[in-house]
Parts: structure tokens; C-alpha cells; sequence
């Protein structure tokens, strides 16, 4: 801890404003920290302390940071406490750009450090607050600018934009097949060495909306294998810079996708559910009028997951009631937008599992995680081994050791071909749930493989 000669007036200022007490702080800080697994214990002395001038180790100014965002309902960092840990490049990400010129700098920006393996990256912890921030934002955001360039630089055509967009699906496809450890670096290079440049070429307005638009939806892609590599704060960065590009492309409807889809299932992973529930309902506000079905859909789905996270079984019958009859109004596949493609039959199927999962209602459970089972392409491996496991998970609440072994089992060989840290994440906490019927049928076999997966993944 390093010692400071002048008073912290930036944090006494703030701890005015939210009006807490030194006890009070010190007890969201310990609270928050408990939810991300860090060991950080606090009290009214070490605030104390901290407003005598003491700047504490990380993650505790980031954990403070996160708590007053929260609360006050803007985004404060480090720097804004008075304990500022490193440059002002550690929040690349986290604030939502208003123009198209900050929203390119700083996705750029992202790019790059992501591609050199900044270590504040990684290293820092999920900043609650900073994607509500950037949804509000985006919620009362000013009308596009003009999204043509003119230049001596080479014009961007909508063949770019293709080959932009083939490449970034075939990146998704991988994922989805061979998890995203491996894939997702291949995706920033991408991101970073060719379509960067691109951004910063001359084009027309038409080419600019397009290609803003489809570098929107990589970047979020790019979010989402960051959850697959358990790296919440990097994708949170994405996620915010993702619904940037989408204002400039000025489509409202994919914004309220990345904040629905995106955002809220980030919120979901970070236990985070009321705020997902919020995310949700602000993404249907702020999609304008006669949005997409499907998209429509995708939002209930998201608020029926964090209504079932918090037990509240009857708002979650009622957002997947909303769900349903949404997703029964949209009309094929290939008439919707490709970022909504993936949408289908299985998907709702998986997002009614899940929910019944949380409910503890485990016979639905299972009915709902057979149905994405049999509709889920065979190459989606990372959804068929979420699924497989949910089975497990409904048997033991079922009291059906040996039958939850054997889809334990299952789980654990799809799982094996995957480089997804979140897929592994998920067998290690399946398994824990199996130590009560370690006697059972099965159940020995199960904990063996589980046990080597884990290790091997450790390692």
C-alpha cells in the first residue's frame, strides 16, 4: 500500500454524494469483491484510510470505482477516486463514444491493445455499471452523422464489406464448434489488421453504414469469446464499443440487440440478473417502433433468464409466454437479419431449459434440454455440452444419480473437444454438485473423468 501526503478529497467528495458511510462503503466493496471470487476485506478504518490518503492495492480501487458507478449511476474509474493505478489507457473501452471519429479511435484502440496482450486487459475485474452507463447513452444518443469519408485513400465498396462479413462468420462458425480460446485471437488480428483500416478509408455513405454495421456485430462477436475465455471485463469493453458502431451505423435495432443479447447475458454471467432484466426492457424501448419479431423475442428470452435467476417464477413464465408468441409472429430464418440467424427453434428451447434449471424445476428442465438437443446442428459442440449438462443437472435434482452420470459423461467428451475455459468452468461446477452420491452407480466414473477434464484444463 503506498502512502499519499494530502487528503482524498475526490473520494470524501463522492462518498458524500452517494451518501454512504465509511461502514457502508466498506461493506458494498467486501460484498461486490465476494461475488467475483476476489479476496478483498475491508472496513471503516481502512476507508478511513483510503480519505487520509492511502491508495490500496488493486482490485480495490476498481472495486470501489464499480460500486459508486452503480450507485450514482455514472461511470467513475480509478482516476476519479484520486487513485489512479496506471494510465488513463486501463478504461480504453468502458466509456460509450459519442461521434463516429471517438467511436473508431477507440475501438482501434481496443483492437490493437487486445492484439498486444495488454495484461490491464485481462487482468482487471468486471466493472458493474459501466454498460448501464453505456445504455443510457445510447438510450437518449443524437442522431448519425454523415457516414461518408472522402479521401486519396482507396474507397471502401461493398465488396469489402463482404469479405468482411464472410470472414467473421467463419470466425463464429469455429467458435461455435471448437470453443473460442484458440479462435478468438485469429478474430482481434482480423479485427485489428484489416478492418481497422478499413474504417478510416474513404466510402460512400451507403458503404459506410454497411460496413460500420458489420464491424459492430464482429466486435460483439469478439465480446462473446471473451465470456467464452472468462474474461467478463474484456468483453464488457467490446459490448459498449460494439453499441457505439451500431449508433453511428445508425441501427437502432442492432444496438438493442447488442444490449439485449449482449449485454444482458454478460450481466446473467456476472450475477448480475436485475440488471439484465433491465438491459432487456431498455433494449425493446430503445429498438423504435416495429421492431424485429425475432428480435423482439430474443429481449423476453434474456429478461425471462434473470427473472428465473432470482426465483421470480411468475415474471419468468410471463417474459417466456412474451418469447413464444414473439418468436411465433417472425417468419424464416433467412428473411431476418444475419445477426438473428442463429435464433431458432433450439435456442428458444435452450433459454426455456435454463430458466426451468433456475427455477429448480428440473422435469421441464429436461424436456426443454432434449428439445434443443434434437434441433442443434451436430457441430455446435459448445451448446450441445451447455445442454447435456443441464440434463445431468436436472437429474440430480431428480434424485437420478446413474442417469445424471451418464449425461455427466456425456458432457464431459463433448466438452473435451472444446478450448473453451467457460465449457470447463461449467463441468467443474457440475461436478461439485455430484459429491452427495459419490456411492451411486455410475457416479465414480463420472467423478474421474470430470476430475482429469478439470485438471487437464488447469494445466
Amino acid at each position: 500500500m503506498s502512502n499519499r501526503r494530502e487528503p482524498n478529497h475526490q473520494l470524501e467528495a463522492l462518498l458524500a454524494e452517494a451518501r454512504f458511510s465509511r461502514k457502508g462503503l466498506a461493506r458494498r466493496v467486501s460484498e461486490l469483491a465476494a461475488t467475483q471470487g476476489l479476496s478483498v476485506l475491508c472496513d471503516h478504518t481502512s476507508v478511513a484510510r483510503w480519505l487520509s490518503g492511502s491508495v490500496p492495492r488493486d482490485p480495490t480501487p476498481t472495486l470501489l470505482a464499480q460500486v459508486f458507478s452503480h450507485h450514482i449511476g455514472r461511470t467513475v474509474t480509478p482516476r476519479d477516486l484520486g487513485m489512479e493505478m496506471a494510465s488513463e489507457d486501463q478504461t480504453i473501452g468502458l466509456r460509450y463514444p459519442r461521434t463516429l471519429g471517438c467511436a473508431v479511435e477507440t475501438v482501434t484502440r481496443l483492437w490493437r491493445y487486445d492484439v498486444e496482450r495488454r495484461g490491464f486487459l485481462t487482468d482487471s475485474v468486471f466493472a458493474a455499471g459501466a454498460v448501464s452507463v453505456a445504455s443510457r447513452d445510447w438510450l437518449i444518443g443524437s442522431p448519425r452523422e454523415d457516414l461518408s469519408q472522402h479521401s486519396r485513400s482507396t474507397r471502401v465498396t461493398m465488396a469489402d464489406v463482404r469479405e468482411v462479413r464472410a470472414l467473421g462468420d467463419e470466425f463464429e462458425r469455429l467458435s461455435h464448434e471448437f470453443g473460442s480460446q484458440r479462435i478468438r485471437r485469429h478474430m482481434v488480428n482480423y479485427l485489428r489488421y484489416d478492418v481497422g483500416p478499413l474504417l478510416k478509408k474513404s466510402r460512400t455513405d451507403t458503404v459506410g453504414r454497411a460496413l460500420l454495421q458489420t464491424a459492430a456485430e464482429f466486435t460483439a462477436s469478439a465480446g462473446y469469446m471473451a465470456i467464452d475465455c472468462n474474461q467478463l471485463n474484456l468483453a464488457e469493453r467490446y459490448y459498449i464499443q460494439a453499441l457505439a458502431l451500431a449508433s453511428a451505423a445508425d441501427s437502432r435495432h442492432y444496438g438493442a440487440q447488442v444490449m439485449a443479447t449482449h449485454m444482458g447475458h454478460l450481466a446473467l454471467y456476472a450475477e448480475h440478473p436485475a440488471e439484465a432484466v433491465q438491459l432487456a426492457e431498455a433494449a425493446r424501448a430503445g429498438g423504435r417502433q416495429n421492431g424485429e419479431p425475432l428480435g423482439i423475442a430474443v429481449s423476453w428470452v434474456v429478461e425471462a433468464r434473470g427473472h428465473a435467476r432470482m426465483g421470480d417464477a411468475r415474471a419468468c413464465g410471463r417474459a417466456l409466454s412474451e418469447a413464444e408468441r414473439h418468436f411465433g409472429r417472425s417468419g424464416p430464418a433467412h428473411d431476418s437479419p444475419p445477426y438473428l440467424r442463429y435464433f431458432k427453434e433450439a435456442y428458444l428451447a435452450d433459454a426455456f431449459a435454463h430458466c426451468f434449471r433456475d427455477l429448480n424445476q428440473p422435469k421441464k428442465a429436461s424436456e426443454y434440454a432434449m428439445a434443443a438437443l434434437r434441433d442443434l446442428p451436430a457441430t455446435h459442440i459448445r451448446r450441445r455440452a451447455i445442454n447435456t449438462g443441464i440434463l445431468a443437472h436436472a437429474n440430480l435434482s431428480k434424485d437420478e444419480p446413474e442417469e445424471a452420470a451418464r449425461h455427466g459423461l456425456e458432457a464431459v467428451r463433448l466438452t473435451r473437444q472444446l478450448h473453451s475455459p467457460r465449457a470447463f468452468r461449467r463441468i467443474a461446477r457440475l461436478r461439485k454438485r455430484f459429491d452427495p452420491y459419490r456411492q451411486a452407480p455410475g457416479v465414480a466414473a463420472f467423478l474421474e473423468q470430470a476430475d482429469g477434464l478439470v485438471a487437464d484444463a488447469a494445466v
